[in-house]
């Protein structure tokens, strides 16, 4: 702020002795000629720059709160009018879920909103972090509490909207009316989790040597407990020759427990992170069954730190299992599942049309070592020589890798169900339908049907999912005649000239294909993943901290809607 040059500033009046005064030239301002021009109680005028608030210029807690308010009630009726055409067209996705900060032991409704808009590009928002203050976490109040927290955002009605949401019991019996779609990188960590007998299911001591460490389920989020029936699995696996989901844990084989026994040490590791990171070494990340991708991020960072932490047990003199050669092949099996939770997760552009190459692709991996190693190989996912040494062993198979591949494998086939929605999205990717030529409704269930069993291609893939996607070279129709989706079927496409976002495609064709279109852009606003109210969970989680604990819950739900809407602009 700059000061007139034809005013000067006289000395304290003494009748306001703060220093604060003497330093912004309080408490009056005379001209040239010694003539008071402004007296200052309560404003500050500084001539031509107009009239100045001292809060404005002294921020306390009850201006900056405040402002937090007002700001966030302002972003709020933006984003109203940009949901209002959108919710028309039932082109919204609203993606719930439930989180408890581990200081205030406060419980919020997290909410986050996914759209295509009338120019068809996708946005997502982090429209609330609020406080949960219904009495319970039944579906009725769950309801409840939804209307509320979208109420200011213009949306009433429920059935307008798509609903995408963990598996939690809460969420599935309130969300039922809607046909929700579940979050598939949930679903996949659940696989995970399964196959190592970290769900907590089985609660017995050990006499083994397996820690009950390796059979606890920590839970961050109050709805994350997923509703599986087990018990079905294995009449499912049957079909497959071999029933290896029905294993018991006191019945593995010794190679297979000792894959678990590693698994559970490296778990304990993260209590020696300040003496490894003295050392020279990483972070241990710390794993929990219900955070994704956490289990293969945690031996990534044991095995960048590895020779620090031998060194640090070895003078503790503690005896904890922790095989190098073990903790190399599992990254080697879980490194797939990580590679495709990263692409299905993104949030910036629609993902729901990868869902079913992405299972696809994972069953045919796990299926053989073989076709494993050739994942590894085509999508350039093995661990880098800084992290692994050059050594070839960790690519062998032994009894007890084997064995948690097969029950991988046969998890993917029973957990996951492709659902229609997930079939729909891939057909209305041009670059992934299958087939040309196909002019009845009947030939439209046969290339989805063969989507459903296509054979990989052995070539080194360019990209995710090229073996999936059509061979056609031309931008014409066949017959002017036809149904728009016989037309759309029938066209010829440039694959190369596709871009991964569909929504670009049917911006351009929207005047030819306007049913279709209008579709699309309401499938392409749904994402695979909750992904982004657990990014919008783990800024809050930023937040929250010790030192911060006098924090109003409402200003947290205030400064994190802030924080989406300043992401997007």
């Amino acid at each position: 702020m700059r000061k007139d040059e034809t005013l000067t500033i006289i000395e304290n009046t003494k009748k306001h002795t703060a220093s604060c005064w003497n330093q912004f030239g309080f408490p009056a301002i005379v001209d040239n000629k010694g003539v008071v021009v402004t007296k200052l109680d309560n404003f500050v005028s500084w001539a031509k720059y107009g009239n100045i608030h001292v809060d404005d210029i002294l921020f306390g807690a009850d201006t900056i709160s405040s402002h937090v308010e007002i700001l966030a009630n302002q972003y709020r009726s933006e984003i109203r009018q940009k949901l209002i055409e959108p919710l028309s067209q039932h082109a919204i996705t609203i993606c719930p879920d439930m989180w408890c900060d581990s200081y205030l032991q406060v419980s919020y409704l997290g909410i986050s909103v996914c759209f295509t808009d009338e120019n068809y590009q996708f946005l997502t928002y982090d429209l609330c972090c609020h406080p949960y203050s219904e009495e319970d976490k039944s579906a009725e109040n769950i309801i409840i509490a939804l209307k509320k927290a979208l109420e200011p955002f213009g949306i009433a009605d429920l059935s307008q909207l798509n609903f995408v949401s963990d598996r939690g019991s809460n969420f599935i019996k309130a969300l039922k009316p809607y046909s929700p779609i579940y979050c598939v990188a949930h679903r996949l960590n659940n696989i995970i989790k399964t196959c190592f007998y970290q769900t907590g299911k089985i609660k017995r001591k050990t006499d083994d040597g397996i820690p009950n460490e390796a059979l606890e389920l920590v839970y961050s989020s109050d709805s994350d407990d997923d509703t599986d029936n087990y018990e079905n699995y294995a009449i499912v696996a049957s079909s497959f020759g071999y029933d290896l989901i029905d294993v018991d844990l006191m019945d593995l084989t010794s190679s297979a427990k000792n894959i678990l026994k590693t698994i559970s040490s490296c778990k304990i590791l993260s209590g020696l992170n300040k003496i490894i990171q003295d050392q020279g070494g990483v972070a241990v990340l710390q794993a929990t069954t219900v955070r994704w991708l956490s289990m293969v991020q945690l031996l990534e960072s044991i095995n960048r730190s590895y020779k620090q932490i031998k060194k640090i047990l070895a003078d503790r003199k503690k005896i904890i299992v922790l095989d190098k050669l073990i903790i190399l092949q599992l990254i080697f099996l879980l490194r797939p599942f990580k590679h495709i939770i990263l692409i299905i997760q993104k949030g910036k552009e629609p993902t729901l049309h990868l869902v079913t190459i992405a299972i696809l692709t994972l069953r045919d991996t796990f299926n053989t070592h073989k076709a494993l190693i050739e994942y590894s190989q085509n999508y350039q996912i093995n661990p880098s020589t800084s992290e692994l040494e050059e050594d070839e062993e960790y690519f062998e198979e032994n009894e007890g890798l084997r064995f948690f591949r097969i029950r991988l494998y046969q998890l993917l086939n029973s957990m996951f169900v492709i659902e229609p929605i997930h079939l729909a999205a891939t057909l209305l990717h041009p670059r992934e339908m299958n087939k040309k030529n196909s002019s009845t409704q009947q030939q439209q269930t046969t290339a989805i049907a063969d989507a459903s069993t296509c054979e990989p291609v052995t070539k080194r893939r360019k990209r995710f999912g090229e073996e999936f996607e059509t061979g056609n070279i031309s931008d014409e129709f066949d017959d002017e005649h036809d149904d728009e989706l016989s037309k759309y079927l029938k066209q010829r496409i440039e694959v190369d000239s596709i871009d991964d976002n569909p929504l670009k495609f049917w911006y351009e064709h929207r005047f030819i294909y306007p049913i279709l279109s209008k579709l699309a852009r309401s499938i392409f606003s749904i994402p695979a993943t909750t992904a982004n109210v657990e990014r919008q969970f783990s800024a809050g989680g930023l937040m929250v901290n010790s030192r911060r604990t006098r924090l109003n819950p409402q200003q947290i739900n205030n400064a994190l809607f802030i924080r989406s809407v300043k992401k997007n602009e």
